[in-house]
């Protein structure tokens, strides 16, 4: 019989293959599988030709099977002998397994004798990323006892593990520890400081990496990296100074980093600058529209938000969740609760996209907004599913604006029975009491405020933006 021609062209590599060329019915290994039914046949195929104890072989097994169904390829290993094992078999398991699997993946790998290779750390350390610091400092240390302490992907992968973990200073360490840094490593510095909220250094790193002597260019990863640190500061001089040096090496015209632009100048404040890298695109995807509304939404300019939306359906673009819940915060803003509805109830209608509580807030915040307090309080009554602090808050603020009395007792209790921490929900009831002239009932909510032992709300801080040191992107 033969074997099923593949839908796909095989790598070149391939059909240079000795293996391969004698053993046609290997073919599919080559290709991702659908499901593990259709893995059956060629998994049934190397075990009784015995081909399963091809190393080789027994690695694509394994690999095939690891991104269909973890539990079979354990099962797999288990009856494989030692000797078909190599470093690759363990190394797709590993990478596709939570942490605690790994790690006994690696344990087992040492066990039965089957060398680590350079990868294999890299894909531990991946798969354990975002552990408590100990595992880290562990894994660290395995690194260093296995002489891959100064190997660049081992050490790119802890450097991002520690951030993962909020070791900002033990990744820094790693990164000055490099003998020699590509833009892999670079760009993770970047996005390391990007993601625990230090976007100013993120532009320094940047900044030395353009200086340094390595000769390493940034590719389209970095940008968006570093065009996040800039919407981080909010500083628009860096923003035009990003997008001048983008345009200087020939970037500007990757989707990914139009995107990112975008984005960047929507959050520094530069919507014209925003609307015009839109207008300019002769390619948009998703990404791209969801973000120039989320810029307009954001500056107050709702209708034209809205209507942005409408034009990309018109283009055939079909909206994700988070294009909803930018559209349905655009309506919320501007009042335009008609078109909210029709919105909201488009969603899974026509868009198959099931609404999730943050939908549901947004259509609570339209309702509070627009003053349709009783509206706003069947929406929350008819959810799937509980609402939290957030959305009753909004509506209990809107009492307060509105001075409804008998729905802000409604929330307030819901609030009670279903919010660990109450925010300054008690605060905003006894205002409408204040201003019905209900003197008693303010008195009993503010001593109770103050002598429940409830979570208190974090000391809020203030903060004076003052002008970002700046120097040439």
């Amino acid at each position: 019989m033969a074997p099923p021609r593949p839908s796909s062209p095989l790598p070149a590599w391939a059909t240079a293959n000795a293996l391969f060329r004698r053993h046609r019915r290997l073919l599919p290994l080559l290709l991702p599988a659908s499901s593990l039914r259709d893995l059956l046949p060629v998994l049934s195929y190397c075990l009784v030709s015995g081909l399963a104890r091809n190393p080789f072989v027994a690695s694509r097994l394994l690999l095939a099977s690891s991104g269909l169904a973890l539990p079979f390829s354990l099962l797999l290993l288990s009856h494989l002998p030692a000797s078909s094992l190599s470093p690759f078999s363990f190394n797709s398991l590993i990478r596709a397994s939570p942490p605690g699997l790994a790690l006994r993946l690696f344990d087992q790998m040492r066990r039965r004798g089957v060398p680590p290779d350079t990868y294999t750390l890299p894909f531990l350390i991946r798969a354990c990323s975002g552990s408590d610091p100990l595992l880290c400092q562990a894994l660290h240390g395995q690194g260093s006892r296995l002489g891959y302490g100064c190997h660049l992907f081992t050490q790119t992968a802890l450097m991002n593990m520690y951030f993962a973990c909020g070791s900002v200073v033990a990744a820094c360490k790693v990164f000055e520890e490099m003998p020699a840094r590509d833009v892999v490593a670079w760009t993770g510095m970047v996005s390391g400081y990007v993601d625990s909220g230090m976007y100013l250094k993120a532009v320094e790193v940047f900044q030395e990496m353009r200086c340094a002597d390595d000769l390493v260019w940034p590719n389209e990863a970095t940008v968006v990296s570093v065009a996040s640190a800039c919407a981080g500061l909010g500083s628009l001089e860096y923003a035009k100074g990003l997008h001048s040096y983008v345009e200087k090496i020939g970037l500007e015209r990757e989707l990914i980093v139009r995107n990112a632009l975008v984005d960047m100048y929507g959050k520094c404040g530069g919507i014209e600058s925003a609307r015009g890298l839109f207008c300019l695109m002769q390619k948009k995807d998703l990404h791209s529209w969801t973000a120039m509304i989320s810029v307009l939404a954001s500056h107050g300019h709702g209708k034209e938000a809205v209507a942005l939306f409408f034009s990309m359906l018109e283009a055939g673009v079909h909206p994700d969740s988070t294009t909803f819940i930018v559209v349905l915060s655009a309506c919320s803003h501007a009042g335009l609760v008609d078109e909210g509805i029709h919105v909201f109830n488009t969603m899974e209608s026509e868009y198959h996209v099931s609404p999730s509580i943050k939908h549901y807030g947004c259509m609570v915040d339209l309702f509070s907004r627009a003053g349709l307090i009783h509206r706003a309080y069947e929406f929350i009554t008819s959810m799937p599913f509980e609402p939290n602090l957030k959305i009753l808050g909004a509506l209990l603020s809107a009492c307060s604006i509105n001075n409804e009395l008998e729905i802000g007792e409604l929330v307030l209790n819901k609030i009670e029975s279903v919010c660990s921490y109450k925010g300054g929900a008690g605060v905003l009831l006894s205002n409408i009491y204040a201003t019905q002239n209900l003197w008693q009932e303010v008195d009993t909510i503010r001593r109770k405020i103050r002598t429940e032992a409830i979570a208190r709300k974090p000391p809020g801080q203030s903060l004076i933006a003052t002008e970002v040191p700046y120097t040439s992107l």
